[in-house]
Order: C-alpha cells, then sequence, then structure tokens
C-alpha cells in the first residue's frame, strides 16, 4: 500500500468546479480520522470503481470486503488514455496525493444503516443502541476502529423511514442528510456459457446467435421471456421460446451434445440471486414489477409486486427458511416485514452459496435443484456479487442421465460482464428486449445512459437551477402526501427518475436503452470537519467532471472518470459503471458542492468551524486568512466567509 506524504493546507481553496473557469488547485492535508483516510461502505457493484477513483486522486487503498475481519482485496490502478493521459500507476500523477479513502463492500443496505445510525455497526463493536450485524466485519477496522462512515453508497434509493431515523442518529451530529445519485448502474441477466459436461468430461456451450460483446453472441431474451424464467415458469433451457428468440435454433452444443438428449432433458434452468440487502436486486425486482405484465407480452403470473432489496421470500408453511446465521442483516427470516420485499410469493430456496459449495440451510427447507429436468423455480442465493458470480459459473454438479448440468442463471452489476476490466471469465450476459421494440441490448453503460433522460430535482434540461417548477411528485420527508420534487427533499432525487410513468428508469423507453438499469446514491452529510470536507468535496467534484486542475495546478481531463468516448473510456466506465450525465452533474454540483443554487437552504457540504474574523494573527499554514474557516470550493470563486452556525455546534463527520 502507497504511503502518502503529509502537507500543510494551503491558504484558499478554490476548486475548478466549472467546465468554464480556470481556478487553481492546491495541495489538500489528509483528512480528519485517525487514519488519515474517508471512511465508506456500501454497494458492492461499484466496489472497484471506488477504489480505483480513490487510487488514482490520492494515496493507493485496497477493497476491504465485509467477509471476514482480514479480507482486504487490491485493486489494479486505472489508466486513461486520454488527453492528457493519466496512468494512476504512478505516484507522481496523483491529483491529490494526500485524499486518502477506505471502502469497505458490505453490500448496500449495510451501508446505508451505517450512514444513517453515523455509528460503528460492524461486527464486534456493540454500544448500547446500536445494531451489530454479526458477519459484516470491517478489515481496516483491526488497528483503528471507525467510529462512523463519511459517505456509503447504495444502489437503492433512501426510503423515508430511513430519513426519519437519520433525522434522529445522526443529524444531531451531522446536519441535513445528503442524499443523490452518483453512477449509472446497469444490472446483466447473467449465465454461464458452458452449461454442462458431457460423459466424456467435454464442456457442452450453449449454440447461441445473439450478438455479443467483441463480435461473439449471447442469448436474445424478450420481456416475456426473462419474465417467465425468473418468476418460474420456464424452467428449462429447451423451452420453445427461446429456440425463437435464438434465430430458431436450439441451444444445444452441436460438437459435444445431442438433439435427442437436449429434447428429452435439456438444462434445466436454476436462478442465482443475493442473500444481502442489495440495491442490485432493488433494482432488478423495480423493472420486473414494472414490465412482466400482458402488455409487454408475459401472461403469467408476477411475483415481484414492488422494488425491495430483498427477492419474493416468505417463511410459511413448510419453508421455513431463515438466513440469519449466516448473516444476521438479511431479510430472509419467517417474520420480515412484506414492505421489505419485492413479494410475498416465495421464490427463495433453503440453499446458499458460500463460495465454493451450495449448502442447505436447515432440514426441511426446499432445495434450489432440480427435479429431473425441471428447474426448481426457487433461488439459490449469494452473499455479494462476487459470491453470485462465482455459484453462476461454477462447474456442473446435477447429474441427469450420464451428464453433468450447470443451466444457472441470475442478475449481477454489470462491472462483473465483458467489456469490464473486472469481469471474470465465462460468465454472459444476456441481450434484452428494448422496450417493446425487436431490438436487443447489451448492459453497457452507453445503453445504460440513453435510458436515463429523466432531469435532476427542479432543474432544466442542462441541470440550471429552475426553483418550485417541478411539477414531478415525491415522497414528503415527513407525512404520505406526495409533494413536488425540491432540492431539499433527499427523497427527491432519486424518487424522480421514477416519477412520471411514461418516462421512467424502470422501464426506459428510448431507442437502444438497455431495460435493466439503475443508479448508485452517495449518502452524505451537511456538517464534516474541515480536511475531510476539502477531501471529500473534491472526490465528489473529481468524479462528476467539474474539477480540471491537480495539486500542483496543472490541467487534467475532466473526462478521467466519467468520459464516455469510446476510443478513450473514462476510468469508471471502463468498468461498465458510468457518472451520472453532464446535466446532473451540473445540478449536483451546484446544489452540494458549492454555495451556489439553493444556497438560502444550505445544502452544500459544509465544515464545523465557525469563521471568525480575518485580523486574527496569522500561521504559517494559512498567514493570509487566519482564523477564518477554509472556503468551500466554489468554481465562481466566491469565499463562503462563514459556516452553517448550526455546523459550527456539531461534532462533524
Amino acid at each position: 500500500m502507497r504511503k502518502f506524504k503529509i502537507s500543510l493546507l494551503a491558504a484558499t481553496i478554490v476548486a475548478g468546479l466549472a467546465a468554464n473557469q480556470a481556478s487553481a488547485q492546491v495541495v489538500l492535508a489528509a483528512p480528519d480520522t485517525a487514519d488519515s483516510a474517508l471512511h465508506g461502505a456500501g454497494a458492492s457493484s461499484v466496489q472497484n470503481i471506488i477504489v480505483r477513483n480513490f487510487n488514482c486522486i490520492g494515496a493507493d487503498q485496497k477493497l476491504g470486503k465485509s467477509s471476514s475481519a482480514t479480507a482486504l482485496s487490491t485493486i489494479s490502478a486505472g489508466n486513461f488514455a486520454g488527453t492528457p493521459a493519466q496512468d494512476c500507476s504512478l505516484e507522481a500523477n496523483n491529483i491529490q496525493p494526500n485524499v486518502s479513502g477506505e471502502y469497505v463492500s458490505t453490500g448496500s443496505g449495510f451501508g446505508r444503516q451505517m450512514w444513517k445510525e453515523f455509528a460503528d455497526d460492524f461486527d464486534g463493536a456493540a454500544a448500547a443502541g446500536q445494531t451489530v450485524s454479526t458477519g459484516v466485519f470491517n478489515p481496516f477496522g483491526a488497528t483503528t476502529r471507525w467510529d462512523h462512515l463519511q459517505f456509503a453508497l447504495s444502489d437503492a434509493g433512501l426510503s423515508q423511514a430511513e430519513l426519519t431515523a437519520y433525522n434522529t442518529k445522526a443529524a444531531p451530529s451531522t446536519g441535513a442528510a445528503i442524499s443523490f445519485p452518483l453512477f449509472v448502474l446497469p444490472v446483466a441477466v447473467a449465465f454461464d456459457t458452458t452449461y454442462g459436461t458431457n460423459a466424456k468430461g467435454h464442456a457442452m456451450v450453449f449454440n447461441s446467435q445473439g450478438k455479443g460483446f467483441n463480435g461473439g453472441t449471447t442469448l436474445n431474451l424478450s420481456k416475456a421471456a426473462y419474465c417467465g424464467i425468473f418468476n418460474g415458469s420456464i424452467k428449462n433451457w429447451n423451452d420453445a421460446s427461446l429456440k425463437t428468440l435464438n434465430k430458431k435454433i436450439a441451444l444445444f452444443d452441436p460438437l459435444n451434445d445431442t438433439a435427442t438428449r437436449w429434447t428429452a432433458d435439456g438444462a434445466p434452468i436454476r436462478l442465482v440471486g443475493r442473500l444481502d440487502k442489495s440495491g442490485t436486486t432493488d433494482v432488478f425486482t423495480r423493472h420486473l414489477a414494472a414490465v412482466c405484465t400482458a402488455a409487454s407480452g408475459y401472461a403469467g403470473t408476477n411475483n415481484y409486486i414492488q422494488h425491495a432489496e430483498t427477492l419474493p421470500y416468505s417463511a410459511s408453511g413448510s419453508v421455513n427458511a431463515d438466513f440469519r446465521s449466516v448473516r444476521s442483516d438479511t431479510n430472509y427470516f419467517p417474520t420480515v416485514a412484506s414492505s421489505k420485499l419485492a413479494g410475498t410469493t416465495n421464490m427463495v430456496s433453503g440453499d446458499y452459496w458460500n463460495g465454493s459449495a451450495i449448502v442447505n440451510i436447515a432440514a426441511g427447507t426446499p432445495s434450489s435443484l432440480p427435479t429431473g429436468n425441471v428447474g426448481s423455480g426457487l433461488y439459490l442465493i449469494a452473499d455479494g456479487g462476487g459470491k453470485v458470480a462465482s455459484a453462476l459459473v461454477s462447474a456442473p454438479d446435477y447429474a441427469l442421465n450420464g451428464v453433468l448440468l450447470n443451466g444457472k442463471i441470475g442478475y449481477i452489476s454489470a462491472d462483473f460482464i465483458q467489456p469490464s476490466v473486472d469481469a471474470p471469465g465465462g460468465l454472459n450476459a444476456a441481450a434484452l428486449q428494448v422496450a417493446n421494440s425487436t431490438t436487443f441490448a447489451l448492459p453497457t453503460v452507453m445503453a445504460a445512459l440513453k435510458g436515463l433522460t429523466q432531469a435532476a430535482p427542479e432543474s432544466d434540461a442542462t441541470g440550471a437551477y429552475k426553483a418550485g417548477t417541478d411539477t414531478r411528485l415525491v415522497t414528503p420527508i415527513t407525512g404520505s402526501t406526495k409533494v413536488a420534487a425540491t432540492r431539499d427533499n433527499p427523497l427527491a432525487w432519486v424518487e424522480v427518475l421514477y416519477a412520471d410513468t411514461t418516462n421512467t428508469l424502470a422501464d426506459p423507453q428510448a431507442a437502444g436503452s438497455y431495460p435493466i438499469s439503475g443508479t448508485t446514491q452517495f449518502f452524505g452529510y451537511t456538517c464534516y470537519k474541515t480536511n475531510s470536507r476539502l477531501a471529500l468535496v473534491n472526490v465528489l467534484g473529481l468524479t462528476l467532471g467539474q474539477i480540471g486542475k491537480n495539486s500542483a495546478n496543472t490541467t487534467i481531463a475532466k473526462t478521467i472518470f466519467g468520459g464516455t468516448v469510446p476510443a478513450t473510456p473514462g476510468i469508471d466506465v471502463q468498468s461498465n459503471i458510468g457518472v451520472i450525465p453532464k446535466a446532473w452533474a451540473l445540478a449536483i454540483a451546484n446544489t452540494f458542492l458549492t454555495k451556489g443554487d439553493a444556497a438560502a437552504a444550505n445544502l452544500y457540504i459544509q465544515d464545523t468551524l465557525l469563521a471568525v474574523p480575518a485580523k486574527g494573527l496569522p500561521t504559517k499554514a494559512d498567514p493570509k486568512h487566519a482564523g477564518q474557516t477554509i472556503p468551500n470550493p466554489a468554481y465562481k470563486a466566491q469565499v463562503n466567509p462563514q459556516a452553517n452556525s448550526a455546523c459550527s455546534a456539531l461534532v462533524g463527520a
């Protein structure tokens, strides 16, 4: 792990947060934490790009995986080939050398939990009133425990109940909640191209005809087809509807399989999903709830009645599958509230994938294995995206009339899929039907961005602030009656993506748009300690393409992370995940990173230091502005002469 240098904070920070300004940057001090790093946790979908971004901005860090107290993984450095180029493997290329960040991949639900409680909820940190989640570890905390997070990331948005909990638990220390979409996330319908091995041990590979990545092939799946698969009504890959979608060619391997065997037994379909409270599940279930209808050609029953971080589940009757012994904050247990489930018709087996094998949770719980040539229609579940991927590509293990079969299919964030630099071998993605057209789209960043046509709250198409003009109805901060979207409502920033039923991200209608896409939300606070605020604002500004200078005041490309030019893609785009579009980036920067739009609501990220007149004695660190609070970085070169007086009395993150 690269060591970082400690520098004095220069006098006035004026970060270049707009394209039309040539503002200077200076070296920032390390964040105000015991280990001098910003702390984050949450979504596994963006785990690699968050660490890769920190490695490019400042000190190298490893990814923390919550599977054990020692699970740290090295993430390769990013390399941007645009102009000017940015090889992040070189320490000399650090954008802000002292800005360090540590991220633990815990799943979206746990990240939001720690954010709203403003407490250390990792295993072993039990304190009065805290919710401790057994089996959710912090590998960075072995020597220096974290008191709290500086940020969380979640593929699911904020609920009113969570905002209420935040206002009770976190707000007295950190001020008002801040949440907005930061990344655009395609969710892939993924499968292993190898569906089995024959009696001679030779791999049997799908004879797929759809247009895949890099000139390869893949499966085309209509809405009716994947609704049938994930509702358990299509239970074998030899189903006639799948042959029709595959240019009327049967999917069996003509070299290592036979038409006779395929017609008789095929490959039973086996579903794979998430065990943890997953934002990826939320994106996936939101889409199925919206499209598995007769209007999309699906004639069966839809078990997905609402979006949720947990699949349709019921522990009534003979099911009795309780997974809290595997992960205590899971929603798969007998008395879970139905509001936390995508549906209450059970689709979860008693099996989970532990990373190397299928384990049944308890005697009497149903198996995810097929019966003969018929899939169970129940999910095998796994803790985190990485284990979902390994389950999907695990060796064929279901014996049927002399062959071993795999046949698994599931959903996973698109960073696990080609052309992502993080994609594991063997995992392929289906091309899914676009709207109700005859075309199909792969889960790429560009296809996902085509579907995000909604404007940010109180914004025009460019992202400019238009106060009080938004007529879209969203959940209020308190109460039950929907209200018009405003920027000071943390719930509005995600809900506007789904507020207009004719133009919703849950079922995008734009030509070429990939149908299962969502956003990964940033969760932060209003009040931070000074150096943490400066570091966090710069990380966000750089990610959003709003800063064009490094610590040496040298010009850098604003497309390092989010650039979408095919020949020179940004570092995040290389992982098949996109940064929120330009208009949204401007609205976010002008609301939360500067004292600009909606300034009267004090929405911008502030510090807890209350300014005093500049007549105080000069210091070596800041001879010109002695005693003043460091100004909020603002692209209009304005100085924030005083932090919010409310923040000055708070602890801050």
